[in-house]
C-alpha cells in the first residue's frame, strides 16, 4: 500500500558572515643579499680546511700535522694586559714594566734594627718558653732539693706547668693539694698513703722574657718545696720560704736569679686611663674603662685615655657630649642634615648627599667663625673692664 510522506521541513542556512576569516599574512619579499646585516662571528677569518687531510688517512689523526696547519694559518697571539696597550701607545720603547711601581713607604719602627731584634726575641721566647720552663724547674728540683719534689709528685705525673691568661697582675701561683687514702694490709693492718698534686701557674701577660720566667718558677718552687718538704702552711713566706731562697739564690745567681717575696716587674698594659684630679692611672689589658660611665675611685675625678690615645671622639676620649672637634661636627650634621636638605629642595637645587654635606659644612664654618669672633670680642671686654675697675681702685696719695 502506497503512502504519501510529506518532505522533512529542515532549519534555515545561516547566512555567510559578511567578512573573511583572518588567515596567516603572506611572508615578505625577500631583501636583497647586499642589505643583510650579518653575525660579526661569521665575519672572523677561520682556519682553511686542509685538502689532502682526511678522516681517513693517517694525517688527520697526526697532532704533529694539525698543529703545524693550524700555527701556518692561525698563529698564536701574544698574550698582553689590557692595561699594557695603553703604556705601550704612549711609550716609544718596547720595554715595559714586569711589576706594578711600589709606593713609597714612609719610615716606621719595622726599620728599626732595634724594634725588630726585640720583636724577634719576643717571638723566640713565645715559640720556646713551655721547654725553657720545663727544663728549668727538673734543674731546680735536682740541684735544691735532690729530686724530692719529683719523687713525691712521681704518683700524679710530677709538676705540672700551666700558662694561664687569668693572671694580669701576679707573675705566678704555685698550687699544692695533698691526697689522703689508707689501705688494709694483708695483716689486718691498716696503711696511710699520700697523693701529692703540684702545678705552677705561670701569667702569660706578665712574663715575657727567660729573665722573668727563671726568677719567677724559682719564687714559685721555693713555695713548693715550703709545702711539701717543710710542711709549713700558714706563713707562705715565713723563715723556710726564705730559707730556700738563698739556696736558691747561691746555686743560680749566676743566671740573674734573685727570689724575693714580691715581684717589682713593670707590667706592660694595653689600656690606660688617667685620672684629671689627682693624676692616678688605672691599668687595665682590656678596654673595661668607660670615661662616660666611671669616675675615679679616689677622687672622684674625670679618667682620660692615655694609651693609646683614642681618635677623635672614641668611646675613650676626654670630650663632651659633642665628642670633639670630630664629635661635635658628627652632632651638627645629625641634628641640621634634614633642615639642610628639606631648604635645599624648597629652592629648586639639587638635595643629593654630596651637595647636603658641602652646605652643612660651609654652614658650620661659618658659625664656628662667628663663634669664636664672638668669644674674642667677649675677652677683650673683660680686659679693658679689668684695667677700668683696676684704675678706679687707685688713690693719689701726693
Amino acid at each position: 500500500m502506497l503512502q504519501y510522506s510529506p518532505p522533512r521541513s529542515y532549519s534555515p542556512r545561516k547566512a555567510a558572515p559578511e567578512y573573511s576569516r583572518p588567515s596567516t599574512p603572506p611572508p615578505a619579499p625577500a631583501s636583497p643579499s647586499k642589505s643583510r646585516l650579518q653575525s660579526p662571528s661569521k665575519t672572523k677569518p677561520r682556519i682553511p680546511s686542509p685538502p689532502h687531510i682526511r678522516p681517513s688517512l693517517d694525517a688527520f689523526w697526526s697532532a704533529d700535522v694539525i698543529n703545524t696547519w693550524n700555527d701556518t694559518y692561525s698563529p698564536s697571539k701574544p698574550l698582553i694586559s689590557p692595561r699594557k696597550p695603553k703604556f705601550l701607545a704612549n711609550n716609544d720603547s718596547d720595554d715595559s714594566p714586569t711589576s706594578s711601581p711600589k709606593k713609597s713607604r714612609s719610615p716606621s719602627k719595622k726599620a728599626d734594627p732595634a724594634v725588630a731584634a726585640a720583636r724577634k726575641a719576643r717571638k723566640d721566647f713565645e715559640t720556646d718558653k713551655d721547654a725553657l720552663a720545663h727544663a728549668f724547674l727538673a734543674e731546680l728540683d735536682t740541684l735544691t732539693t735532690f729530686s724530692q719534689i719529683a719523687t713525691l709528685t712521681a704518683s700524679t705525673g710530677g709538676t705540672k706547668i700551666v700558662w694561664s691568661k687569668t693572671l694580669k697582675t701576679t707573675a705566678g701561683r704555685a698550687n699544692w693539694r695533698r691526697e689522703t687514702f689508707r689501705t688494709r694490709a694483708p695483716d689486718g693492718t691498716i696503711e696511710t698513703k699520700y697523693r701529692n698534686h703540684a702545678s705552677i701557674e705561670l701569667a702569660t701577660k706578665v712574663i715575657d722574657n727567660p729573665d722573668r720566667l727563671r726568677n719567677v718558677l724559682a719564687h714559685e718552687f721555693c713555695h713548693l718545696a715550703t709545702f711539701m718538704i717543710d710542711g709549713q702552711r700558714t706563713q707562705p713566706h715565713g723563715a723556710e720560704f726564705k730559707a730556700w731562697a738563698r739556696k736558691v739564690g747561691r746555686l743560680f745567681g749566676d743566671q740573674g736569679v734573685e727570689v724575693t717575696t714580691k715581684h717589682s716587674y713593670e707590667i706592660e698594659f694595653k689600656f690606660v686611663w688617667e685620672c684629671e684630679g689627682c693624676g692616678y692611672e688605672f691599668k687595665r689589658h682590656s678596654r673595661s674603662v668607660d670615661p662616660a660611665r666611671h669616675t675615679c675611685g679616689k677622687c672622684r675625678g674625670k679618667l682620660v685615655q692615655t694609651r693609646p690615645v683614642p681618635r677623635g671622639g672614641g668611646k675613650g676620649a676626654n670630650v663632651e657630649e659633642g665628642g670633639g672637634a670630630g664629635g661635635e661636627y658628627r652632632a651638627f650634621v645629625k641634628e641640621n642634615f634634614s633642615r639642610v636638605k628639606k631648604g635645599l629642595k624648597e629652592r629648586g637645587a639639587e638635595a643629593g648627599m654630596g651637595k647636603v654635606m658641602e652646605a652643612l659644612g660651609k654652614e658650620y664654618r661659618e658659625r664656628k667663625a662667628e663663634t669664636a669672633a664672638k668669644t674674642k670680642a667677649k675677652g677683650n671686654g673683660e680686659s679693658f673692664r679689668d684695667v677700668e675697675v683696676a684704675f678706679e681702685a687707685l688713690t693719689v696719695a701726693d
